[in-house]
């Protein structure tokens, strides 16, 4: 993703400030030690939402009361702002940058402070992270399983400390905390754009009607009686036929004979059924229908307007688009003349300066709007379900309605008592009817399972169009060939060529594939310069892939601290302190730390031919040869220029 950190600042409340100004590509901060290099990394990551500060206790801490970094993405400026020891930020978004003639910590003078997870939500948003809930299984605990994606996600991929650059342990920060780091894991796919809140969405609706559909499978093996009970519950229908007659069912009748009775019962005498005011009964029905129906109504409107919504929302980056280049008109178009007479016609010019700032207006509105995404799928997956569980009530309240209905239509036409009687036999009979029936059709054919069967299909296969698992595999081949790449070019032991770095990206693991042989560990690849090799490789084949992949949301920004520490003290000693059988010793490492940055720059070229930008790399180091005077942004020394 194109994106930078153009400034970090630190203010005082007495308006005194220190300012640092980034560029796109290589960044380089030089300086002796205690100069304030390594607290850089920290304050960039207070600023970008960490849940507490990590900045180095003294000077600095003391000095600043606030704390403040202006992220770049394209045109767009995200401004980030936080006081010291505070969970409580300040987030705004400029489009112009003329807002940076004049910054200063008035700025934030008349801004509203935000939580720090409000903040937070809102820089996702402008940046293209809108999911807010990952699980597959709306019935499992948030905090355990998926959840909502953030930022703090990526941030692993931004950094390299000087105790991990060269680790043989470790190659990500925050990874010694398992959650964080099965966080990171979790959410890469979906910082990638290989998946996004619909991708969700419809897999936890495909794991509901998947649940729905075999708890219906179950229901039904449930509802094939055995004769066992069969017999006993057309007995219970048929004793109490018997009971309103005044007369007495054997308690020993068999199953056979119960069936054989069925279709010759007792007739009903004149003292038959008692009077029931079915009349009122299908009146509340029906004042239960039409309620629900009103109910039915506002949720489906509530689904097509968020739907509507979010349509809107997808399209309106190719409308912007399209009609900025309807409305586009030659900047050069500075005067019109009549082709007849040749005499300047100033009402048309007039006209097209007119369109022409329309046209700006345009512009500006699609810049600000930007890669701004919310996430609808939890609103959509409570109105399905609600929806859902109307359309259940309303089906079985019309079936109540229809037997009510055609009890009624039987009542009226009965004359007396006597044809109640009858009645109620009818009732009787088919009652005993449906039960065995019922218990035929489960035994021998399926229920209709089609509906449900075909709402499945159809969301499985919309999340085939996704392919999550392809496009992650496709990216681990990409990923694993260009660390693999980078390293042949580092201070990488000949023993371990030819090989290949394997990276997992389903589990975050690497491995050193020698060729002819087994696979080897980080921490089993021994010297300095090999660990420093593998992050090297590591993070600048990250920075491509990351900056290659157009849906990516990670920022193409890494920033390395002391990528020369492998090397050093040595290559810094005052040559009269070098004893002669060392010199060779020295003049190598320093050709290896030139190589370090040869090989950075080299990457950051390599990404700008391939993506029409350079990534931004910030390095803060010891390091100060005269090849790097292009890159270096500030010198900073004890006695001198620094941090604070």
């Amino acid at each position: 993703m194109q994106a930078l950190i153009s400034r970090i600042c630190l203010f005082k409340d007495t308006k005194e400030s220190r300012t640092l100004k980034f560029d796109e590509g290589l960044n380089i901060i030089s300086g002796d030690s205690k100069t304030g290099k390594s607290a850089v990394i920290e304050i960039i990551d207070y600023c970008l939402f960490a849940s507490r500060s990590t900045i180095p206790k003294g000077i600095i801490t003391d000095w600043t009361d606030l704390y403040c970094i202006i992220y770049r993405v394209k045109d767009k400026h995200l401004i980030i702002g936080r006081r010291k020891n505070s969970n409580q930020m300040y987030f705004n978004v400029e489009i112009s940058s003329t807002f940076l003639e004049h910054f200063s910590i008035e700025y934030f003078y008349d801004r509203k402070l935000l939580d720090l997870d409000e903040a937070k939500r809102e820089f996702e948003k402008h940046i293209g992270i809108s999911v807010l809930d990952t699980r597959a299984d709306e019935e499992e605990d948030k905090r355990k399983s998926g959840g909502k994606v953030t930022m703090r996600s990526f941030v692993p991929f931004l950094f390299q400390h000087q105790n991990l650059i060269a680790n043989k342990h470790s190659l990500f920060y925050r990874f010694d905390d398992f959650y964080k780091r099965k966080k990171t894991i979790d959410d890469y796919p979906i910082l990638m754009g290989f998946g996004d809140a619909d991708f969700f969405d419809l897999q936890r609706n495909l794991e509901s009607k998947q649940k729905e559909l075999s708890q219906k499978k179950k229901l039904d093996e449930k509802l094939k009686i055995s004769n066992e009970q069969l017999r006993d519950d057309l007995y219970t229908v048929l004793s109490f036929y018997y009971t309103f007659l005044g007369k007495e069912l054997s308690a020993d009748i068999n199953l056979p004979e119960l069936k054989k009775l069925i279709t010759a019962l007792p007739s009903a005498n004149a003292n038959s059924v008692g009077d029931q005011n079915l009349n009122e009964q299908l009146r509340k029905v029906d004042d239960l229908i039409f309620e629900k129906k009103k109910e039915l109504e506002i949720v489906q409107n509530l689904l097509d307007t968020i739907k509507s919504n979010n349509d809107i929302s997808k399209n309106y980056y190719k409308n912007i688009n399209r009609l900025k280049s309807l409305a586009s008109i030659e900047t050069n178009v500075s005067e019109i003349h009549c082709p007849l007479c040749e005499q300047e016609v100033e009402a048309i010019v007039d006209k097209i300066g007119v369109i022409r700032e329309s046209n700006e207006t345009l512009e500006e509105e699609f810049e600000k709007i930007g890669t701004y995404v919310n996430d609808t799928s939890t609103q959509n997956a409570s109105l399905r379900k609600e929806r859902d569980v109307l359309k259940r009530h309303l089906k079985e309240l019309n079936i109540k309605a229809e037997s009510l209905n055609k009890q009624i239509l039987t009542e009226f036409s009965t004359k007396n008592e006597y044809e109640k009687g009858l009645l109620l036999k009818g009732r009787t009979e088919a009652n005993a009817q449906n039960l065995i029936e019922r218990n035929k059709i489960l035994s021998n054919s399926k229920s209709d399972y089609s509906e449900l069967e075909a709402e499945i299909e159809q969301l499985k296969n919309k999340l085939a169009g996704f392919n999550l698992k392809e496009e992650l595999q496709r990216a681990q081949i990409i990923l694993s060939n260009k660390m693999s790449d980078i390293c042949d070019l580092l201070d990488f032991e000949e023993e371990f060529k030819p090989g290949k770095i394997l990276f997992d990206l389903e589990k975050f693991s690497l491995k050193y594939n020698i060729e002819g042989k087994e696979n080897i560990l980080l921490s089993e690849m021994g010297s300095g310069s090999n660990w420093l090799a593998i992050h090297l490789s590591a993070f600048l084949g990250f920075l491509y892939l990351h900056s290659i992949t157009k849906t990516s949301k990670i920022p193409s920004i890494l920033v390395l601290d002391q990528p020369s520490q492998v090397y050093f003290p040595k290559v810094y000693k005052e040559l009269d302190e070098v004893v002669e059988n060392e010199q060779k010793k020295v003049d190598d490492n320093i050709v290896q730390v030139k190589n370090i940055f040869k090989v950075i720059s080299d990457e950051i070229l390599n990404i700008e031919n391939e993506c029409g930008y350079k990534p931004q790399v910030i390095v803060l180091e010891h390091a100060d040869e005269s090849e790097l005077d292009q890159f270096i942004k500030y010198r900073w020394s004890k006695d001198g220029s620094k941090l604070i």
